[in-house]
């Protein structure tokens, strides 16, 4: 499939009634498409049938890991003290004069930070390319050796997001690039279970699939990749119909991450209606806190002449792990002056430089 990005192009909708020809054509390529990769990849499709997993709350090593701190730092509290009050217990006991020495150094003792293990960061890159192209640049050709995991911007309710009705986006491009579609399509308890709920206020938080080892293949280069497939929230829809606050939006896009490598990109904008510096800015937090396995991340966001994404995910993300003071807003502003004023000045010396013909006369 074509490495562009098709976002916003479910956007144009026709008349009530008139067929779309682009469309209907795809949906025949999807069919083709999944009835081939069924035969061809059927031992994979089976594998990774097997392995998919459903998460609904927190995932469970978050949980524990978060347990585990909390109980660590309480552990090192209580064995500080303790120690304390020995040293304090045998310097009365050893002499009925208070020491300066010791008082000296039990209260350096109290006083210095511990030393906590330098956080991990990831190296973050940000491609002008679509996540399968950044999957098959940087995954590995084999299954048992999978080391990367893609984050599908995926419908909560619609296995591929209408991938098989011939609608484009993300999820839909990953699945014209894999066996993901005939994997996704055997969940329908899942997304029937997403509709019955009433996807909580269009926030769809807390549930999510994990396919493992999906292969992907283009143009006879192959790289198997997780597939973590989780719903963005619906910004537009939840201010509108269900007032939620922004806060609460943003708590709602904090959510997954797990592999050594893993694809990003700009989840949640666009059609779902969160501003790519803010998705982006989000993302620099989350990874600058260092609690992640994660070794690489790669953000996918192919450039368009209809959105700026690339543009701000590269400004968020160019200092990182530290923030960029200015806003994406601010450093457009001044390069748009500084075109503006390099064209006024060619212009003025355009003029100058022309003949006048009239002095010939």
């Amino acid at each position: 499939m074509a490495d562009v990005d098709n976002r916003n192009r479910n956007r144009r909708s026709n008349r009530a009634g008139q067929p779309n020809p682009k469309r209907e054509a795809r949906a025949k390529a999807a069919e083709r498409h999944v009835a081939t990769v069924s035969e061809a990849c059927a031992k994979d499709i089976e594998r990774s049938l097997a392995g998919v997993r459903e998460f609904d709350g927190m995932p469970a090593g978050f949980v524990s890991a978060m347990k585990a701190k909390v109980q660590s730092a309480v552990a090192t509290e209580e064995q500080v003290a303790e120690d304390v009050e020995g040293a304090e217990a045998a310097e009365v006991e050893a002499a009925p004069e208070p020491v300066e020495e010791p008082a000296e150094e039990i209260a350096e003792a109290e006083s210095a930070p511990a030393e906590e293990p330098a956080a991990s960061l990831p190296e973050v890159t940000v491609l002008d390319a679509s996540a399968t192209q950044a999957i098959l640049d940087n995954g590995r050709g084999y299954a048992q050796f999978c080391d990367m995991a893609v984050l599908a911007f995926a419908s909560f309710t619609n296995p591929g997001g209408g991938y098989i009705q011939g609608y484009l986006g993300q999820e839909a491009t990953l699945c014209a690039d894999s066996y993901l579609y005939n994997v996704l399509d055997k969940q329908r308890k899942w997304y029937g279970e997403n509709r019955r709920r009433n996807i909580n206020c269009e926030l769809y938080r807390n549930r999510a699939l994990v396919v493992p080892a999906v292969r992907f293949d283009r143009n006879h280069v192959h790289a198997y990749a997780d597939v973590i497939v989780a719903a963005a929230p619906n910004v537009k829809r939840a201010r509108q119909e269900y007032r939620v606050s922004d806060d609460a939006l943003l708590d709602a896009l904090r959510d997954e991450l797990g592999r050594e490598k893993l694809v990003l990109g700009a989840w949640g904008c666009d059609n779902n209606g969160f501003d790519a510096e803010a998705v982006a800015e989000l993302f620099r937090k989350e990874l600058a806190l260092g609690d992640f396995k994660v070794k690489q991340v790669f953000f996918a966001v192919p450039s368009t002449r209809w959105d700026e994404d690339f543009a701000k995910f590269e400004h968020v993300l160019a200092n990182f792990p530290e923030r960029n003071e200015e806003s994406y807003a601010q450093v457009a502003a001044r390069a748009a002056a500084a075109r503006a004023a390099e064209q006024a000045q060619a212009a003025t010396e355009d003029d100058e430089d022309e003949d006048d013909w009239r002095k010939y006369l």
